[in-house]
């Protein structure tokens, strides 16, 4: 530590002392002057400058911290959708040589309430049915619709829930497939289909897991370092 002062009052003098330096990581040096004239006014004055040393960074390698993880996961599973659909339908029986003939209607009604069960249209012996089913909107027209076609003594059956489907026919009488078409006539039916239709879908759920997380900290010291 250096000391310095001056003071001049009709006359001089001078003292200076002196001491080592002391360190314990950090330098200081403080110096002061002073000084006052025979003319009664004086002045002062000082100044200070303290040195920090900066603390090197430390840097932790492989932290590890336990926690919970949290995840939101897709689970697929199978779900079932029914779909109602109002249709119209005509049919005719195709023989060998691809003509078509007007099927027999099993009844005369046209309108077919949902808790029929039973067949709709029959072929004559040799000839197999060709169905054409149409979307239902109040006006009958066939030039969007889809075929459905049966097999040689095969009937279009209607129940099960609203199906349509190809089954084999009841046994009857000789002839009575032109009974038939001399007593109904050839006509078509209107009637609400039901399909059921198998699908995948999705559910979220939030799964939670132990986990470790890894990684590496730097620590600087924090606030600090050097001051002036």
């Amino acid at each position: 530590m250096n000391v310095n002062v001056n003071v001049n009052n009709n006359g001089n003098s001078n003292s200076n002392t002196s001491s080592n330096y002391l360190r314990a990581g950090s330098r200081s040096a403080v110096n002061a002057h002073s000084w006052m004239g025979s003319n009664g006014l004086g002045g002062g004055g000082g100044s200070a400058y303290v040195s920090v040393d900066q603390p090197y960074p430390t840097t932790i390698q492989g932290l590890a911290v336990e926690g919970v993880i949290a995840q939101t996961v897709r689970t697929p599973f199978t779900a079932f959708r029914r779909e109602m659909r109002r249709v119209v339908i005509q049919a005719v029986c195709i023989d060998d040589r691809q003509s078509p003939h007007p099927a027999s209607q099993v009844r005369p009604d046209r309108e077919i309430g949902e808790d029929y069960n039973g067949e709709l249209y029959r072929c004559l012996a040799g000839t197999w049915l060709q169905a054409t089913i149409a979307d239902y909107d109040g006006n009958i027209s066939f030039d969007n619709g889809t075929t459905l076609t049966c097999r040689k003594h095969e009937s279009l059956w209607f129940g099960e829930g609203g199906q349509l489907v190809c089954r084999p026919e009841k046994p009857e009488r000789d002839c009575n497939e032109r009974s038939l078409l001399r007593r109904y006539g050839a006509g078509v039916k209107i009637l609400t289909m039901y399909r059921e239709e198998e699908y995948t879908e999705y559910r979220e759920e939030q799964v939670q897991s132990a986990g470790v997380i890894t990684g590496t900290i730097t620590l600087d010291g924090g606030v600090g370092g050097r001051v002036f």
